[in-house]
């Protein structure tokens, strides 16, 4: 832990802990700006990663914010730069080059890559809008989370969220990752209303359900220009979401007083979503209750204001979809390592020998698919890409790893290596408390939806079935949580089993 408020700042071999105090308080957006001007570098050249006040303050879901628009959201990581006094690392664009073991097989793979991205149906929808047509998709399905998992139908024409008509107005590029191709990460001006002229970043599909649909807000510029309020602050759009749609829908039900809260939130007010944000970024008032996050705020105000909590029994939230009408993605959450989705959607899984289709509905199908493809997701974030340009097949991403680094990585090798990370993320989990008793959804979470496409089918009915599936089907112990020794064996984990099963 620093002794006062610094930043960590690297230029090739230069890495200095310089003075922050000139910074404290200030937006990731301010601080980004404000560490430009005092190097005379922006854009490309330099890279700013920083804590808004929610980490200074440290909100249980602060993010980390870097070149207007990415994030790093999920489990208060912006709280644990708070906590070590860190709020921002600057990095100089680098002047040494990198050399590939096998420079000319590392571009074949990459633009073998770049072609299934642009062209394989599966991908190129994701390759020109990014996640905007997750909007209309999800509605379709049940999926779309709208205020508070109260509803899945809206009056509102969902023509008119289609992704061409999502993007209107988005005028320019804005900070996309340096040589990324994809067609996202745009910046806006807002044009009518009070914040005629700011400039806001394109919301992915999470923006535009954590700061919309997730609390009755449906117009576009103040969805928005709430998301960029957000990320500015830094906290987790998807818990913001969940919170602030728990207030509004409190509210109307009378379990939350205005009293209580400071002033009255309705669905849909974006201006008292902003101030309930700034209240939870400051810990003002009711704000430091909130600033515990969903599940700790809930059980603190109880009765039956508790029931209507989004969140796992491990303390965090969901993406910001309806996963009780996607099934695999509430067991991801829930048995996860991670605090959120650990094996996230299945992506070309018939590689690795899995049905390219499964009922959604049903558990044991759902179940199998969600342990079987355990491992990818590790073995890609092992290699520090995005998920976006690793959407192509396991196979294609071991080539390119093999011609960076001559390791001759196989198909089977990279799952391998996914799963042992897996298992030691469990195996830490356990060790700290964490254990297959809390692998459950809150009550809302898991509810039945009252109208929509899903609204016939309840995950908990056939949920403890799910667990004892999954189990089975990555090879842990149902009863402790714990990998099987035979599968840490299989894995080359022998020091993690002992360290969990004895000798």
């Amino acid at each position: 832990q620093a002794k006062k408020l610094s930043y960590l700042y690297i230029n090739d071999d230069t890495v200095e802990i310089r003075d922050a105090s000139h910074l404290k308080g200030k937006d990731t957006w301010e601080t980004q700006q404000a560490l430009e001007a005092e190097h005379g570098v922006s854009g490309h050249r330099m890279s700013v990663y920083s804590i808004g006040p929610a980490g200074e303050n440290l909100v249980r879901f602060a993010a980390i914010q870097g070149d207007y628009g990415h994030v790093a959201s999920k489990n208060g990581c912006g709280a644990v730069m708070g906590k070590k006094r860190l709020k921002a690392v600057c990095i100089v664009r680098g002047t040494k080059a990198l050399t590939a073991h096998d420079a000319r097989g590392l571009i074949q793979a990459a633009d073998e890559i770049a072609h299934d991205l642009k062209t394989d149906p599966s991908t190129s929808t994701l390759y020109n809008w990014g996640t905007l047509f997750g909007v209309t998709n999800l509605y379709k399905l049940g999926m779309l989370p709208i205020k508070n998992y109260t509803t899945n139908l809206t009056t509102v024409n969902m023509e008119d969220w289609a992704p061409a008509k999502l993007r209107h107005g988005f005028d320019h590029r804005g900070h996309q990752c340096n040589a990324c191709g994809m067609h996202h990460c745009h910046i806006q001006v807002i044009r009518h209303g009070p914040h005629q002229g700011e400039l806001v970043d394109e919301p992915e599909y999470e923006g535009w359900s954590g700061a919309g649909w997730t609390i009755g807000l449906t117009d576009m510029e103040a969805v928005s220009w709430l998301n960029t309020r957000i990320d500015r602050a830094c906290v987790d759009v998807n818990e913001f979401g969940w919170l602030c749609g728990w207030v509004m829908e409190c509210m109307e039900k009378g379990y939350l007083t205005e009293k209580q809260v400071g002033f009255r939130l309705n669905w849909g007010d974006v201006e008292g979503a902003y101030r309930l944000l700034q209240m939870v970024s400051t810990r003002e008032g009711f704000g430091d209750v909130l600033a515990e996050g969903v599940k700790r705020a809930s059980e603190k105000v109880g009765g039956e204001a508790a029931k209507c909590a989004v969140y796992t029994q491990k303390g965090a939230s969901p993406r910001g979809h309806d996963h009780r009408g996607r099934w695999d993605e509430m067991l991801d959450t829930c048995t996860s390592s991670n605090g959120t989705m650990e094996s996230a959607n299945p992506t070309f899984q018939t590689e690795i020998g899995l049905p390219a289709r499964i009922n959604p509905f049903d558990g044991e199908q759902v179940a199998r698919l969600t342990g079987g493809i355990l491992g990818r997701r590790h073995f890609e974030d092992s290699l520090g890409g995005c998920s976006f340009t690793f959407r192509t097949r396991v196979e294609m991403l071991a080539r390119a790893l093999s011609a960076a680094t001559g390791w001759h990585y196989s198909l089977d090798e990279a799952m391998r290596l996914g799963r042992r990370t897996a298992a030691i993320l469990r195996g830490f989990n356990l060790r700290c408390g964490i254990g297959p008793e809390v692998e459950y959804p809150s009550e809302r979470y898991g509810s039945q939806p009252l109208d929509g496409p899903a609204k016939d089918h309840h995950v908990l009915k056939q949920w403890d079935h799910m667990l004892d599936v999954w189990y089975e089907t990555v090879g842990y112990d149902r009863k402790t949580g714990k990998p099987k020794r035979e599968t840490l064996k299989e894995l080359g984990l022998d020091w993690l089993a002992r360290d969990l099963w004895g000798k």
